[in-house]
């Protein structure tokens, strides 16, 4: 009776030591903190063993032991303490800024920002990472391309490649006129602030008075021929002055402020016939007195040699004086 108790009593023991004795489970964390390598090829964890931790990627320690001992199946508590890493402000660099207003803290991202007249060659945005900000970016100074030559023209470059307010020049040749902008300037996003002027030539402005001149003077000579036709009956010098006159007034009218009409150009013409009119009518009755004059001769001759014998009759006299 007595051994049989002890026998109980013994596996009683046994079985208490076994469960103070048992493994801790595998550990968990949160995203701050995990498991070291060192840890991680453990397959078991017994009473008593300890475990490494360490701050998880992107974060660092900031206080607290980086281990935790297991103790009858439980893990002991973790008191290390991690913070985000800091990338901090990027090294500066020229005609560059950066907006920083998500902060510098690990995963944020900046904006990369070029002064005003300068590209961007690189990333616009960089992340912070375990190893720093993430990426490259470099401002470039603008340039633009240089303007086709002007024809007929003169075309100043400060430089074989246009860069960022370069101002370019441009001129004409003689007989030439500057139609547009005498100067460009080479802008921020890499196009000019207007586009290039052109030459156009001089026009001489007598040569087109003269051809307005001669076309306005022939269609006036043609349309005054029309409206006036001059007939036989017209040629006395009273009327041939007043259809002068009227001619002149309304081929004047007709045309006026295009060029300045003269009358001598119509009134010598009609001028001319009315006087070869007169002096056809002074010409015949100069030839009818004449011939009168001879006839009154000849009878005057006749009669002084008359004896009386060809006296005409009383009834011839009458019949003379009817005629």
């Amino acid at each position: 009776m007595t051994s049989v108790k002890v026998l109980q009593l013994l596996l009683l023991a046994l079985s208490m030591v076994s469960v103070g004795a048992a493994d801790c489970p595998f550990p968990f964390f949160n995203g701050k903190i995990v498991l070291s390598s060192e840890s991680l090829l453990k397959n078991s964890f017994p009473d008593s063993s300890e475990a490494l931790v360490e701050c998880a990627k992107g974060y660092e320690r900031e206080e607290g032991p980086t281990s935790i001992i297991c103790l009858n199946g439980v893990w002991s508590e973790v008191k290390l303490k991690c913070k985000k890493i800091d990338c901090g402000e990027p090294k500066p660099s020229l005609h560059m800024s950066y907006d920083t207003s998500e902060g510098t803290l690990f995963g944020a991202y900046i904006k990369t920002i070029c002064e005003t007249g300068y590209d961007l060659e690189g990333s616009s945005f960089r992340q912070c990472l375990v190893s720093g900000w993430s990426g490259k970016a470099e401002c470039i100074l603008t340039t633009c391309e240089v303007p086709d030559p002007i024809e007929n023209g003169v075309m100043i470059v400060p430089r074989v490649i246009p860069e960022f307010n370069d101002v370019i020049t441009f001129s004409c040749d003689d007989n030439y006129v500057l139609v547009g902008n005498s100067t460009i300037t080479c802008g921020e996003y890499g196009d000019y602030s207007s586009p290039p002027p052109t030459c156009i030539a001089i026009t001489t402005p007598t040569e087109e008075s003269t051809t307005t001149d001669k076309a306005t003077t022939t269609d006036m000579t043609t349309a005054s021929t029309r409206s006036h036709v001059i007939t036989p009956t017209e040629a006395s010098t009273a009327t041939t002055t007043d259809m002068t006159t009227d001619m002149t007034t309304a081929s004047t009218r007709s045309h006026e402020g295009l060029i300045e009409v003269h009358t001598t150009d119509f009134k010598t013409p009609l001028t001319m016939k009315a006087s070869l009119a007169t002096t056809l009518i002074l010409t015949v009755l100069l030839i009818i007195a004449l011939i009168g004059f001879l006839i009154y001769r000849q009878l005057k001759y006749k009669g002084s040699y008359n004896t009386g014998e060809d006296l005409p009759t009383k009834e011839e006299l009458l019949h003379y004086q009817r005629v």
